[in-house]
């Protein structure tokens, strides 16, 4: 190895996947010899970047500028769906250029650039990848939360999204794989693991073994651990996976379902495989079996045929739904994805105004959905707390709740009233006692 001592830090943009991906990559830097800083003593950056918008195109750029701008003889090396992409121009800006195939290869090409001085891209075409990249599982918010990353991928070609290009063809990790991971972060100690990928849901190994199956054997684990569902699509959910998870406390009571807009119109142009009303009886009937099940989403505002009437119906449709939580983002063009050929009919005032009145009704609405919870009692998994008198964690139906207490209750699970639930929808409670 060459300069083993040389300081790095990890600029990560983007989904959980990529934060996974992240922390993946810093470990596997650490223990190539390098050296973990922050930014203002790194002598080699590395940007994990995304692309799933144009705003998320631009803080790469940016973030790629600054660097360049303030840097003198540092290393940057651009990794991640934007450099798939858009590799001609992170070629122009960085030592090291990758693709999400090649992100595992990261120490041995910068030992290699060191060596040779010379520039590096590798970018593949993931279309005809079928490899499952496996990677080590690393832990989160101070230790107190593991990912795996169990499926990687889609199939789905939505018009407006780029993510089949970034991320290539659906595939998934050997089941085996992925029980014998959770046994062994149980047994060193993890009360809560989250399963993500960029299809959840599509799980499937090579042996025709489902993310039902997946989920049916997770729960038969012994241990004491949660396990949450990180975003799915509404139609690869169905009767069978709603009754396993909430028949059972061993998973986190949140859906995250991407709607993506609530107009039919709108829905069939983006080529989702859904009307509102399969998502709306899907809907009722998880809160048939659990009235609290917190059910969220992802929300695209503005979509290139989103005519004011579009618009109007969705917001009544969206009063029916009532997500628990929004995730909501103004519909922004990726090139050469089917959406970008049809000139968009909405205009950046009109984006701005609807996405406004969207968040002003998401926020109502989850308002209303917490206070469902005040002077109940939910368990609440200790997260490192911000504010050291003020104690933090996620319950289980995922909102985060607060309570005054100085004491560090980091890594333990106990029962908490909730009290109250402020304006701006943050969940405070009293302690009651440990699980």
């Amino acid at each position: 190895m060459i300069n083993q001592a040389l300081k790095f830090c990890v600029i990560n943009l983007g989904c959980r996947v990529n934060a996974f991906e992240a922390t993946v990559i810093t470990d596997m830097m650490i223990d190539s010899g390098f050296v973990l800083t922050d930014e203002k003593d790194a002598e080699i950056f590395i940007v994990n970047t995304c692309t799933v918008t144009a705003r998320a195109d631009a803080k790469v750029r940016n973030t790629i500028n600054k660097i360049n701008r303030n840097k003198n003889k540092q290393i940057l090396v651009i990794i991640g769906c934007y450099s798939q992409i858009n590799y001609q121009y992170a070629a122009l800006h960085g030592e090291i250029v990758l693709g999400n195939k090649f992100k595992n290869q990261i120490p041995e090409l910068i030992n290699q650039y060191l060596k040779e001085r010379k520039p590096i891209v590798k970018v593949d075409n993931l279309a005809k990848e079928r490899n499952f990249e496996e990677n080590p599982v690393f832990s989160f918010c101070e230790n107190t939360r593991a990912v795996i990353k169990i499926q990687d991928g889609c199939d789905f070609m939505c018009s407006y999204c780029l993510i089949p290009y970034a991320r290539g063809r659906q595939r998934s990790l050997a089941h085996t794989k992925v029980i014998d991971t959770i046994k062994k972060l149980v047994q060193t100690g993890f009360y809560e693991i989250v399963l993500t990928g960029v299809n959840t849901a599509g799980y499937k190994d090579e042996n025709g073994y489902t993310f039902y199956d997946l989920l049916k054997d997770i729960n038969g684990l012994e241990g004491k651990f949660r396990v949450r569902i990180s975003s799915i699509e509404p139609f690869q959910i169905n009767h069978d996976i709603i009754d396993l998870v909430v028949n059972n406390k061993r998973f986190v009571q949140e859906f995250h379902l991407c709607i993506q807009n609530a107009n039919d119109e709108v829905l069939k142009v983006m080529n989702r495989k859904y009307t509102v009303k399969d998502f709306i009886a899907l809907c009722d009937y998880i809160r048939c079996k659990n009235p609290l099940m917190s059910i969220t989403t992802d929300y695209i505002v503005g979509y290139s045929n989103e005519t004011q009437e579009f618009h109007t119906n969705a917001i009544e449709n969206l009063k029916q739904i009532k997500f628990a939580f929004m995730n909501i983002f103004p519909y922004s063009e990726r090139k050469n994805t089917a959406a970008s050929f049809t000139k968009s009919i909405v205009s950046d005032t009109e984006k701005f105004n609807r996405t406004k009145e969207i968040t002003k009704l998401a926020n109502t609405i989850t308002h209303e959905y917490l206070k469902q919870f005040i002077n109940e009692t939910v368990d609440v998994y200790f997260e490192y707390p911000k504010n050291p008198n003020v104690q933090q964690g996620h319950s289980q139906y995922f909102f985060m709740v607060y309570i005054p207490h100085k004491q560090s209750l980091q890594h333990q699970l106990h029962q908490v009233k909730i009290t109250k639930v402020d304006v701006d929808n943050k969940v405070y409670g009293e302690l009651i006692t440990s699980c």
